[in-house]
Formats: structure tokens, C-alpha cells, sequence
């Protein structure tokens, strides 16, 4: 009886250490029990909310990021013209597989089938159209794939303001100004606000040429700005700060306007008129915002080089410096430099 006590007590208090050792398990989880009587018990208070979210809802998304790169064009609609150059794939054929070079005609020539028109159509309906014509007479089941290898068959003409001027290959029926202008790895920083696209093919309604407001493209990315360029167009991007000036003048060419250009500042940095220039018929072409060109003049050289307020006008970028050549003077040192050309043969020994 006694170890029978001894026993019982041991078990007790090693129930009780483990019991003071390992914290109670937590209650099952289920629906919550209606309260009872008595006195109410105070509801918890929430725990904050972490950071990036609401309460009672999830995370908050991240606002989506505004990015002011061109999308790579998407190839998948492509439509192939003469001069691009593509290659067919048959799986399980390496006879009959090839890289092809679309004819001016717009055909490309295959083993077994021969010549076949290939421009305007996608890739995708290339592969279907010889998938179909391979089918039943030469293979059970063919499996055709066709890439291109070089986009040369549609292209845009990108002039101007840019880093790297040139024509570039339309890899998508739906490339944009945008991408053009990355093509040729974008504008200088003395680049107008405004680019220009010249239709090679005109749409009825549409104004020749289209101007692009880059500036309003590349704050707020508005597809509106964002003319699609189709083959043949050209995208030119003027100068911001530059005059020109042209006919008889020492040096023909464009120049940086400055805040105090002038008439006469112009004509100096041009190296002054020839001896030919109609000195009294100076004329300034300027481009208004609405495109349209107004002729300004006539001016006096001497009026302007002496300080004529009235004559020596400022210029403003895009003007245009006309120096026309004086019908008399022309015809006077044409026979002058007649005669001496006579009297250096005269006296060559």
C-alpha cells in the first residue's frame, strides 16, 4: 500500500513539471460561440496593418511604371516584301530546308514546289501555304517553320536631329514614330520639339507632312502623338536652334542661333554676300507655328550693315536668309571672268 502511494505521488509531480514546461495548446480553431450571460469581455484590439496594405483587404498594388522606351516592335505580323530575306525550316528535312531571298517579283523558289508568292503574307501563313503544298503528294504530316533572317523589304527613312541617321527596316506593320526615333538611337539635344512625317503614299484628309509633338509624346506617352510609320515614309527632326542662309553668300550652310542673332549677325557668319548678290533685294523666309511660310523683306545690306534698326531685324529658328543674285552683276563678272580666262591662255608659255 505504502509503494502503491510512493508510486502514485512520483507520477503526480512529473505530470506536474511537464504540464509548467510546455505552454497550453492553443484552442481548435472554429466558428466563434455565441457570448454567454454575464459580463461582456473586451474585444482585442486589431493589430496594425503591415505596410502596403489596407485594413481588411490585401497588399495595394504598386502603381504601374511609366516607361519612355519604345516597345520592340511585334514581328508576329509582318508582312514579307521583295528584298527580305527569310529562312524555311521542314522538320526532318534538311534537303529541304533553305534561306531564302524574297524576288523583287515577291516569290521565293522551294524545293519540290518551285516558285511561290510569298509577299504580303505573314510568316505564319508562308508556313501554312507550304505546309499544305508539301501535304499528302510529298510528306504525311510536314512541319514547316519560317523566320526572317534580315527585314529589308520595308523601310523608313529617319533624317535630321538624330544620333544615327538612316533608313531602318519596319519589323512590324505597326511600328510607331516612337520606335523609328529609337532605331536611330534617338534625337540630339539640340532637336526641335517637333518631328515630321512625309508620307511616301498620302492618305486622303491626311495633312502632308504630319507633325509629332514629341515633347507631349515623351511626358505623357499619348498613342495620339504616336504616328504609325508605314514603308517608304520619311521622319525628319529639324534643328531647335538653327537659321539658314542661302544664294550669294561666302559660305551657304546652317548656323546656331543665339538670343541676339540678327540680319547682319547672319550675313557676317555666312563670310558676307559675293560680288554678285543683289545687295538691295535680301529677303527672310520664316516658318509660322501653323507651318505656313511668310517672306519678310526685301532688305539693304548696307542698311543693315550699318545699323538700321528697322533693317537689321532678329531671326528666329528656321529662317531662312534668301541673298538673290543680281541679274546685271552676274551678267557684268560673267564676261569679265570670260576675258580673263582668254588673257591666262593668252600668256601661258
Amino acid at each position: 500500500m505504502r509503494q502503491t502511494l510512493t508510486i502514485a505521488l512520483a507520477a503526480a509531480l512529473l505530470a506536474g513539471a511537464g504540464c509548467a514546461s510546455s505552454p497550453p495548446a492553443p484552442p481548435p480553431a472554429g466558428p466563434a460561440s455565441a457570448p454567454g450571460p454575464g459580463p461582456s469581455r473586451a474585444a482585442a484590439a486589431p493589430s496594425p496593418a503591415p505596410p502596403g496594405t489596407l485594413p481588411g483587404s490585401g497588399p495595394v498594388p504598386a502603381p504601374p511604371a511609366v516607361s519612355l522606351a519604345a516597345p520592340s516592335p511585334d514581328a508576329s505580323d509582318y508582312r514579307l516584301a521583295a528584298k527580305d530575306q527569310i529562312t524555311v525550316t521542314v522538320y526532318g528535312q534538311d534537303d529541304l530546308t533553305r534561306t531564302l531571298r524574297v524576288s523583287q517579283t515577291g516569290t521565293v523558289t522551294l524545293p519540290l514546289l518551285g516558285e511561290i508568292p510569298a509577299a504580303g503574307l505573314s510568316a505564319t501563313e508562308l508556313e501554312q501555304k507550304i505546309e499544305t503544298g508539301l501535304r499528302g503528294k510529298y510528306l504525311v504530316n510536314p512541319k514547316v517553320n519560317v523566320t526572317v533572317a534580315e527585314f529589308q523589304g520595308r523601310q523608313v527613312a529617319v533624317m535630321g536631329a538624330v544620333t544615327q541617321p538612316g533608313a531602318y527596316a519596319l519589323r512590324s506593320n505597326s511600328t510607331t514614330v516612337l520606335q523609328a526615333l529609337s532605331e536611330a538611337k534617338g534625337v540630339k539635344d539640340g532637336a526641335d520639339r517637333v518631328a515630321y512625317v512625309l508620307r511616301a503614299r498620302p492618305r486622303p484628309g491626311e495633312p502632308q507632312p504630319i507633325a509629332v509633338d514629341l515633347e507631349a509624346l515623351m511626358k505623357s506617352g499619348d498613342p495620339a502623338h504616336n504616328v504609325v510609320v508605314e514603308p517608304g515614309d520619311s521622319v525628319y527632326v529639324p534643328e531647335a536652334n538653327t537659321y539658314y542662309v542661302a544664294g550669294e553668300v561666302e559660305k551657304r550652310g546652317a548656323y546656331t542661333l543665339r538670343r541676339d542673332t540678327t540680319l547682319s549677325k547672319a550675313l557676317t557668319e555666312a563670310g558676307g554676300v559675293t560680288k554678285r548678290a543683289a545687295t538691295g533685294e535680301v529677303k527672310v523666309v520664316r516658318t509660322l507655328p501653323t507651318g505656313e511660310k511668310r517672306e519678310l523683306g526685301t532688305f539693304d545690306v548696307k542698311a543693315v550693315m550699318g545699323g538700321d534698326k528697322s533693317q537689321d531685324i532678329p531671326l528666329l529658328a528656321q529662317d531662312v536668309v534668301m541673298v538673290p543674285a543680281s541679274g546685271s552683276k552676274v551678267a557684268a563678272y560673267g564676261v569679265l571672268d570670260f576675258l580673263r580666262g582668254m588673257f591666262s591662255i593668252g600668256i601661258t608659255p
